[in-house]
């Protein structure tokens, strides 16, 4: 059983880097291959499919990083299991319309190569049991999408989207990453169950608000939440299939599913009530706007997936049972008919050769199956009976109501505002049906357009997935409490961490949700006939700019600020370079230095006791002063390179001389070899610089050079007087304690070199053997040239 959870996001892992050198496959097998991946995977998410039905999570831990939190934790319960079913059984539904939808001209390996990174890394998020490995397959989703929405990579629209939501859902991650770090170390672990399981005591941590917010940042970016929805539409440009399969089942639902995770620990939070359920109303809204306002039809239902997305985060953040329950239905729900949506945009365009509203029209007489199977996605979307989304909108509207959100956080809202959430519900409504009319309406009926080509049904294997899927919508709205209802009540039970039954029913009498979900669809029916018989075509003008823009300017702003940056300090002058660097080391190290020559400098405790310094003699107090001002002089008056360089190396012989007279004779072996070696190779390379005479200085620049250095110097020597005065335990006994037993080596020097800074020594050898290839390198091109 736990070999099965942990090979369920490895399998389509290891095909996915097979696949790029798997071209001979050809477009027929290259989709076989991925679907015998999938369908195993299924199979397996089905073995610990019963227990997780009967309420009991299957876990599987592979101890990785045990001191830091980290470990290979996987978990399956109800949510895991409904998602799983979704990323995979959607997922082969993708894999079959591919296969007809590609060229075979296209660069199919590495399609598929990406999709199968970017499936087992939504596999990874569903079913990771640690956060810091939910965040680690978060980024793998960023990286694998941006692959996918850059698939036609010589198109700029492409490039940019995909450019676009790598940078949103990339920021979003390190903003995940920060809030897991604040929870976890906070609470002391980051176990998944761990943490749902002491929900009361992390509420209560004074820095659960920072987390909380850091969190949901993470989650908004993903799940194309107001402000950061922009990114959503502008990758469209991506293939259809891609644009199906993560806008509707996978990526975007990542952060709904962060939301589900963590329902049990943050859901009782004020902050949680109104930072969620405000900005999922808020994308609801603004969604369902821009749906209306776009002629491409992916746009649309770009648009039309924001405005979902925003209500099913509304539903999680108002915190009750009931809005769990509804959120998790919509949740199969939409995945079913947005899916179905997307690839007949797919086909659609693949058929007449356009997206655009303004070439289509009158398509019911060229696609008559694709008309109904459209209108029936589109009737569930719209929350039309007896199609399941009719269901789950009409459990959204309970779930808004005053007498169900007695138990919420935000019930203080209801009891001040009654009508305030019921309002947005149905305005989310409104435009639901409006734009579901304008897309079933523009596209299939009215006059034939200017199709760029004629139009004709697809093949039956394109249009399967979508006839399976639109056969679902309408299964599920008759039979709900046989299909959906097992399944969700394992999902939402996992959510809420209770027991809950929902009862999924097609009617429940006439009731104030049935009030609601009637005004909604009627007044979407008149918004659409008002803007269709007007004559213009768009709705009014917007105010300001929108988010997209916004974005262009702070990127545009961003790279003109680091432009002008590099071209401060990265202007090829060694001394800016050196002046950066050491003022850096001023500022960071300039405090400790104060603390260490004058205790108590700032400080709020007793400085500690401090050791005493070696007596040195006079004489050799002089002649060190002595040999470095003369050193000095030399670098300062003397205008030719070579008398600098030999004095600094006279000041380096000079520690060397020190060394000795401390009784270490290996650092004075060491510290000549490596003043010899420096001399060496800075003599080389002067000599085959330029021989020029270096410019006068003004007499201000010189000034200001040499108040740099003295600055520079003092600070250097007091750091290093402070660490010398500051006592300190060795850790030569603990070597010398554990290189035997702990190591199993008798040589205490190979034991430090191999174990104890193997770290160490793997770098050295890194930098070596890069150095080494750049010898070669250099070696080769002179041949070359020669």
């Amino acid at each position: 059983m736990k070999l099965s959870l942990l090979m369920i996001p490895v399998l389509p892992m290891i095909l996915a880097g097979l696949l790029p050198g798997a071209g001979r496959l050809g477009h027929r097998g290259l989709p076989l291959a991925c679907g015998a991946v999938a369908s195993l995977t299924l199979l397996l998410a089905l073995r610990v499919a019963a227990p997780a039905f009967s309420g009991h999570a299957v876990t599987a831990t592979i101890p990785w990083a045990p001191a830091t939190g980290l470990n290979l934790t996987f978990l399956v319960d109800g949510l895991s299991l409904l998602f799983l079913l979704l990323i995979l059984g959607i997922g082969l539904l993708i894999i079959t319309f591919a296969r007809f939808y590609l060229s075979p001209d296209e660069n199919l390996p590495r399609f598929y190569a990406s999709l199968m990174l970017f499936m087992a890394a939504m596999l990874g998020i569903v079913t990771a049991g640690n956060l810091l490995l939910l965040v680690v397959f978060w980024e793998l989703t960023s990286i694998s999408s941006f692959l996918l929405i850059g698939f036609w990579d010589r198109d700029p629209a492409a490039r940019s989207g995909a450019y676009q939501s790598l940078i949103v859902t990339g920021i979003g991650g390190l903003a995940l990453l920060a809030g897991v770090l604040v929870l976890g170390s906070a609470a002391g672990t980051f176990d998944i169950t761990a943490l749902a399981a002491r929900g009361a005591e992390i509420r209560a941590l004074p820095a659960m608000p920072i987390a909380l917010g850091l969190i949901l940042v993470g989650a908004f970016t993903k799940s194309a939440q107001v402000p950061f929805h922009f990114w959503l539409p502008s990758a469209m440009a991506a293939p259809t299939p891609v644009s199906a399969y993560l806008h509707s089942a996978t990526m975007v639902k990542a952060g709904i599913f962060l939301l589900a995770r963590l329902w049990p620990i943050f859901a009782a939070t004020e902050l949680w009530f109104y930072a969620v359920t405000g900005f999922g109303a808020a994308t609801m809204l603004v969604g369902g706007w821009g749906a209306l306002r776009h002629t491409d039809l992916k746009r649309l239902l770009a648009y039309s997936t924001i405005s979902q997305l925003g209500l099913i985060t509304m539903l999680y953040g108002i915190g009750t049972r009931e809005a769990a329950i509804a959120a998790t239905f919509h949740i199969l729900n939409h995945a079913s008919f947005k899916a179905a949506l997307f690839m007949s945009a797919g086909i659609i365009d693949h058929e007449a050769g356009t997206r655009d509203f303004a070439q289509l029209g009158g398509l019911r007489r060229h696609l008559p199956r694709m008309t109904i199977l459209v209108g029936l996605a589109a009737a569930s979307m719209a929350g039309i009976p007896p199609l399941n989304g009719f269901l789950s909108k009409e459990l959204f509207y309970e779930a808004t109501l005053p007498a169900h959100m007695a138990e919420s956080v935000g019930a203080g809202l209801g009891a001040s505002w009654p009508w305030l959430l019921p309002v947005v519900a149905v305005l989310g409504s409104t435009l639901t049906m409006a734009y579901c009319l304008r897309l079933v309406v523009g596209t299939f009926f009215g006059p034939d357009g200017p199709y760029p080509q004629h139009p004709h049904e697809p093949p039956a294997g394109m249009r399967a997935p979508v006839e399976l899927l639109a056969t679902f919508c309408v299964a599920v709205g008759l039979l709900p409490a046989l299909i959906a209802e097992p399944l969700i009540t394992t999902a939402a039970s996992a959510v809420v961490g209770a027991h809950v039954h929902p009862h999924l029913a097609l009617w429940h009498g006439l009731n104030p949700a049935l009030v609601m979900s009637a005004i909604g669809l009627t007044a979407g029916a008149l918004l659409y006939a008002a803007r269709r018989g007007s004559a213009r075509q768009t709705l009014p003008p917007r105010l300001g700019r929108t988010a997209s823009e916004l974005y262009d300017v702070a990127i545009h702003a961003m790279m003109d600020g680091a432009r002008t940056l590099t071209n401060r300090y990265q202007n090829g002058r060694l001394r800016t370079y050196v002046m950066t660097i050491l003022g850096l080391l001023l500022a960071l190290a300039g405090w400790h230095a104060l603390q260490g020559i004058w205790p108590g400098a700032g400080a709020t405790t007793p400085p500690p006791a401090r050791m005493p310094m070696t007596d040195v003699p006079r004489g050799a107090l002089v002649i060190t002063l002595l040999t470095v001002a003369g050193a000095a002089s030399v670098c300062a008056l003397y205008r030719h390179r070579w008398p600098s360089i030999l004095a600094l190396g006279l000041v380096g012989a000079l520690v060397a001389i020190y060394f000795a007279w401390l009784s270490a004779p290996d650092l004075v072996l060491t510290q000549l070899l490596v003043e010899s070696v420096t001399t060496i190779l800075v003599v080389l390379v002067l000599y085959y610089l330029p021989r020029k005479t270096r410019a006068r200085e003004p007499r201000r620049r010189l000034i200001l050079d040499g108040a740099f250095a003295l600055v520079i110097g003092a600070s250097a020597s007091a750091v290093i007087y402070a660490i010398l005065r500051r006592p300190f335990e060795s850790i030569s006994g603990y070597h010398i304690a554990n290189s035997l037993e702990g190591a199993g080596g008798g040589n205490v020097v190979n034991v430090i070199l191999v174990d104890f800074r193997g770290y160490d020594t793997l770098g050295e050898i890194t930098v070596l053997s890069i150095a080494a290839l750049g010898v070669l390198a250099l070696v080769q091109a002179g041949r070359r040239a020669t």
